[in-house]
């Protein structure tokens, strides 16, 4: 790939960073300038949805904003999962729970992920979604492994109940006219790995893509994901679209899936916390992490995140901050000042000082 070629054409995308805030557009999408002569990254089609390419940002809670989701759109991501969404609240006429899955800056393509137990309402909740417009694909969440999720007998919980989850599946797709994928787990326990007959169940009930986290519900996020358990995934699901998720961190991790499981797709959550620039990397572009470019990336996210939710956007910008310090030397006294600063421009000042010392 030509270094030179991919290093204007960074530049030319990465000039938003001197401009205010504004509504994401293709124009300010980093692209895979050969995408047709990389194996790994490639355009893909999810039901009658094209995604740009293969990468994906995951759904995260308190983390995948639409500010963030915006963020790693414009730096390469084929396509962004909202936060995990109540089905229940949604069909409540919740304010803050539809709220947070339509930021107006969203970048497409898009989906919003649900979660739920009951058949009906996870239907009722996508068919709102859907006619509100606002999003190409619906995710059925059964992978959650936190309490909350799981008490209610969704997220992971469903993964012992293949009956149960299958109706989910089919409800909802009858319910809306945009493809429905599902995202699950390994399995509830090491001792109860049942993530290909689960792979069967949600294909046989019309999912149009799957996402498989390599860790079972018991592991939570510990340990190593476990890619062993995802190969012949493919072979089960031919036709359909399976992204591989779980400890993807660089070029290398994506060239050993593919090499293991045989993946269409790759998505991406804890990888890019601190690093959204990852996919921007993932697409074979040179990106050189100077100092400069990181403070712009870091102050533009936090504008868009004050954009998106006011002066609340300061303390809910910490989950990023420590990324973003990670593996950098004197980080202490700024990570303490910064955890207790609340002035956005007292924030942006701070960084500003910080990567000034590394010119």
């Amino acid at each position: 790939m030509d270094n030179k070629a991919n290093s204007s054409d960074l530049n030319k995308v990465l000039s938003w960073l001197d401009k205010p805030s504004s509504k994401f557009s293709e124009e300010n999408r980093i692209r895979n300038l050969n995408i047709s002569e990389n194996r790994l990254i490639h355009e893909l089609k999810i039901g009658n949805v094209k995604l740009p390419n293969n990468l994906v940002l995951a759904p995260m809670a308190g983390v995948t904003d639409g500010s963030f989701r915006l963020l790693c759109s414009r730096l390469g991501a084929g396509y962004s999962v909202s936060e995990l969404a109540s089905a229940k609240a949604i069909t409540m006429k919740s304010r803050q729970t539809i709220d947070m899955v339509r930021f107006q800056a969203q970048s497409r393509p898009y989906a919003v992920q649900i979660f739920g137990s009951d058949p009906s309402v996870m239907a009722e909740a996508a068919s709102i979604i859907d006619n509100l417009n606002i999003c190409d694909i619906i995710d059925i969440n059964m992978g959650c492994p936190v309490s909350k999720v799981v008490k209610i007998g969704a997220g992971s919980a469903l993964m012992n109940d293949p009956k149960l989850a299958s109706e989910i599946i089919k409800k909802v797709s009858a319910a809306v006219k945009v493809p429905v994928t599902v995202k699950y787990r390994l399995g509830w326990t090491e001792n109860s790995i049942n993530v290909k007959d689960f792979t069967k169940t949600v294909l046989d009930a019309g999912a149009q893509a799957i996402t498989i986290h390599g860790r079972t519900r018991e592991a939570m996020y510990t340990g190593k994901a476990q890619w062993n358990h995802l190969e012949g995934i493919k072979e089960i699901c031919k036709t359909v679209p399976f992204f591989a998720n779980g400890d993807i961190t660089s070029v290398e991790d994506i060239k050993l899936l593919r090499e293991r499981t045989n993946c269409d797709g790759f998505m991406i959550g804890r990888g890019c916390i601190g690093k959204p620039w990852l996919y921007t990397e993932l697409l074979g572009h040179v990106f050189y992490e100077s100092p400069e470019v990181r403070y712009k990336i870091i102050k533009h996210h936090l504008l868009d995140m004050l954009m998106e939710h006011g002066p609340a956007g300061v303390p809910l910008f910490r989950v990023h901050l420590f990324g973003y310090l990670k593996n950098h030397p004197n980080a202490a006294k700024v990570r303490h000042e910064l955890c207790t600063e609340r002035s956005p421009h007292e924030v942006i000042k701070i960084f500003k000082l910080f990567f000034a010392q590394y010119n």
